[in-house]
């Protein structure tokens, strides 16, 4: 009898380890991205809109990319934003969104929070964490004025550090990146591209509300076509791009 239970707990114990395995693989399969540059094409949540062809497609499409996923690792991945895109910005603020790639990696595969899968089950979100950490006044006040140079931005941040009360106060810089994979093959749509700043209090926590936040997928949307154009709606709050592969 205790041979055989020995013999039923090692089975046991060995399917166990075997469905573990297993579901790490699938998990790190699910989750995986697609690495490769993805350019913007007309659609909604990924799903094309617009002209077919590939002629009348090519001839209403900017030929623009809006970033690219490079691996880090077996399942760790950059991302490049395409910060050139970012038409209304100075170029110091072009480098200096660019320079905070670097520093962060994404792990694809790892079991997602229940924030980051929608409750349809339709999209997995991939957040890139770019930048976290504090910074005083005249750091904010520097990289805002390179982030842009139309006069409505820079008046509304004018007008933010200008009403501030307290000139040493000390701000969390968050800054972040949101792809999210709606199950069409080479396709990711830009969720979110933004850089919050939450005041600090006295013991360094940050308020619940940024006190600037910054929308740089809304600056890099707009560039895509004109107010008047009939695609423009497909830009306003999100947009999708398509991985470019040889040949197409």
């Amino acid at each position: 009898m205790q041979i055989g239970s020995a013999v039923t707990a090692f089975k046991q114990f060995t399917s166990r380890l075997l469905f573990l395995t297993i579901s790490a693989v699938l998990s790190n399969t699910a989750f995986a991205i697609e690495a490769g540059q993805y350019y913007y094409f007309i659609s909604d949540k990924c799903v094309v809109k617009g002209p077919q062809t590939p002629e009348e497609r090519g001839a209403v499409t900017p030929d623009v990319m809006l970033f690219e996923v490079v691996p880090a690792g077996i399942s760790d991945y950059y991302v490049n934003m395409n910060t050139k895109a970012l038409l209304h910005y100075g170029e110091e603020g072009q480098a200096y969104l660019s320079s905070l790639e670097s520093e962060q990696a994404y792990t694809a595969g790892k079991m997602p929070s229940e924030e980051s899968l929608r409750k349809d089950g339709n999209a997995i979100h991939h957040d890139f964490m770019l930048q976290r950490e504090a910074i005083d006044v005249k750091a904010l006040i520097n990289t805002l004025n390179g982030f842009s140079q139309l006069q409505t931005d820079k008046g509304y941040f004018f007008k933010k550090i200008v009403g501030l009360s307290n000139p040493n106060a000390k701000f969390k810089a968050i800054t972040q990146v949101r792809l999210s994979d709606f199950g069409h093959d080479n396709r990711m749509m830009l969720t979110s591209y933004t850089s919050n700043y939450f005041m600090l209090d006295e013991q360094g926590k940050a308020s619940e509300t940024p006190f600037i936040s910054v929308d740089h997928g809304a600056a890099l949307r707009s560039q895509l076509h004109d107010a008047s154009s009939p695609y423009s709606i497909f830009t306003e709050k999100t947009v999708c791009g398509e991985k470019w592969e040889p040949g197409n």
